[in-house]
């Protein structure tokens, strides 16, 4: 069991029995003796209903205990936990339940590990017999038939910012393998904590949460509702625990960075590794960030810009532990026209682009087949943390030579990684190439657009932007709309920008938080219609 999701855990249960893992969210706090008993008894009561080897677990759950359990029992089973994501309130949850329905199906999933607070929706998923985990870790201890590194761990079905969720299948050995690669690239030690606000059903949130499982140090998981709802009294709590490590993606250190008082007193020195990754990253917000908090204690170095993705289980590259981020800046028309990252001074015309690291011990990268230096092509990774492929789709996307195609477009300069944007989002209007985060990097920072939300695809040769906006008044939307395609067509020569103003909070966004901007094109097109 050494070399399982289960086995590892133990190990360090065993050298750190009293160590502790608080929820805050569910006002729980257990040890790891306690997480790895109750779990052992939650694997034996989920084989007392049947399930055996190779099923596939879905764990729905917040950020708790039970999430946690359901994880661990699973592997000991030799079965794989499929995390499921929760609800975003109640507007949509017809929509939410054919989406995990979906899931369900498509995982033939057999057993359910959930919560009373959830058996509004459990009830109404069919094909799978749900259990609470409370019940559950009471069951008698039974000898149970255990896993080998080839066994899937993890059924991880992707949040889909580009499109339908797809099951990547993860063994024992591809997360064992990330959780090692990031505990040597950062150093963790024993002087370590871990804390996350992610939700444990995401990649980051889940994969992160392990590795510092695996290393035995504290670890402090709270709602992710805790974040949204107050970032800078979540900060305060973060810091409160003495965490060294904690991941997010950019909107959080944005968010952190509206609400957080120019004036609060804060001590962020221990705070050593700051992970940045999940969504594009601003060179802007990075700057800011770290500009803003130096007075608090909080170290260059600490940012952490990374790459990675669900399919490489977590991360591809990171950054040398103790430097500053890099950030390139380089020719913008070039790059959309020719693919070519050509330097040119910081100003107008330059696009900034931060610097991702390096691959993590065990990864290797690549550019489109091995394309030079500062040559945009697609990205490709390989390495043991690296998925066999999809669930039920044995064309999975490989090289012949079985590099993983992540669909990511970038570049590498003297083996650090550039990422430009994605391949199925890139926007061809007259044969001429344009960046969507070119347009929306200009237009977030236009005055009346909702905490910068904004997203830009193309639909029938014409650019649209869709900007958030809080604002009524019909000369001041009107103004908006024109000050938006005003700087698009001063600073990227774009003309005839439609640009669409829709409320708060209508731009759809995966479960990690990103901007999903083919989910708003598909939107945009039904509401033409």
């Amino acid at each position: 069991m050494k070399q399982t999701v289960p086995g590892r855990f133990d190990e360090a249960a065993d050298r750190h029995p009293d160590q502790v893992i608080s929820l805050p969210g569910e006002q729980e706090t257990l040890t790891y003796a306690q997480l790895r008993d109750s779990s052992r008894r939650m694997a034996a009561g989920l084989a007392a209903a049947g399930a055996v080897m190779g099923d596939a677990i879905g764990v729905l759950a917040p950020n708790s205990a039970a999430f946690l359990q359901g994880v661990l029992a699973a592997g000991r089973l030799g079965a794989a936990a499929c995390p499921l994501p929760l609800p975003m309130g109640m507007r949509d949850l017809d929509g939410y339940l054919r989406r995990t329905q979906a899931i369900v199906d498509r995982a033939r999933m057999t057993h359910l590990v959930t919560v009373p607070k959830l058996h509004a929706v459990t009830d109404r998923l069919t094909g799978v017999r749900a259990f609470d985990a409370a019940d559950l870790a009471r069951h008698e201890l039974a000898p149970l038939p255990g896993a080998t590194e080839n066994h899937t761990a993890i059924l991880q079905f992707t949040s889909g910012s580009t499109a339908a969720p797809k099951g990547v299948v993860l063994t024992h050995a591809n997360v064992l393998s990330c959780a090692d690669s990031i505990t040597a690239a950062i150093k963790i030690t024993d002087a370590d904590a871990w804390g996350s606000w992610l939700p444990l059903f995401h990649d980051m949130g889940l994969f992160g949460t392990l590795t510092g499982l695996f290393n035995g140090i504290p670890v402090t998981v709270w709602s992710p509702v805790t974040f949204v709802k107050s970032p800078a009294g979540w900060l305060g709590q973060f810091l409160a625990t003495g965490a060294t490590i904690c991941a997010m993606p950019n909107f959080g250190y944005d968010y952190l960075l509206a609400t957080v008082p120019e004036d609060r007193e804060l001590d962020m020195a221990h705070w050593r590794v700051a992970f940045n990754g999940a969504e594009s990253i601003s060179v802007r917000s990075l700057r800011a960030f770290i500009d803003r908090f130096a007075g608090a204690g909080f170290r260059p170095e600490a940012m952490t810009p990374a790459y990675g993705l669900a399919e490489a289980t977590l991360v591809a590259t990171l950054p040398p532990l103790d430097r500053e981020p890099v950030c390139e800046w380089v020719d913008r028309a070039v790059l959309a026209a020719t693919g070519k990252a050509l330097p040119r001074a910081e100003g107008p015309g330059a696009r900034g682009i931060v610097g991702l690291g390096h691959a993590v011990p065990g990864m290797c990268v690549r550019i489109g087949g091995g394309r030079p230096d500062g040559e945009v092509g697609e990205i490709e990774v390989t390495g043991p943390a690296v998925t066999s492929g999809y669930l039920g789709r044995p064309d999975g996307p490989f090289t012949q030579d079985g590099w993983l195609r992540t669909g990511d477009l970038g570049y590498l300069r003297d083996g650090q990684l550039f990422f430009t944007g994605r391949s199925k989002e890139m926007i061809t209007v007259r044969g001429e190439n344009v960046y969507p985060l070119d347009v929306e990097a200009i237009a977030q920072l236009v005055p009346g657009v909702y905490k910068g939300r904004c997203v830009a695809f193309v639909d029938d040769e014409r650019i649209i932007v869709c900007a958030e906006t809080a604002l009524r008044d019909a000369g001041e939307r009107q103004r908006l709309t024109d000050d938006i395609a005003g700087r698009c067509s001063v600073e990227l020569g774009l003309s005839g920008l439609d640009v669409k103003l829709v409320p708060a909070r209508t731009i759809p966004r995966t479960t990690s938080g990103k901007l999903q901007r083919l989910g708003m094109r598909e939107r945009y097109k039904r509401e033409s219609t």
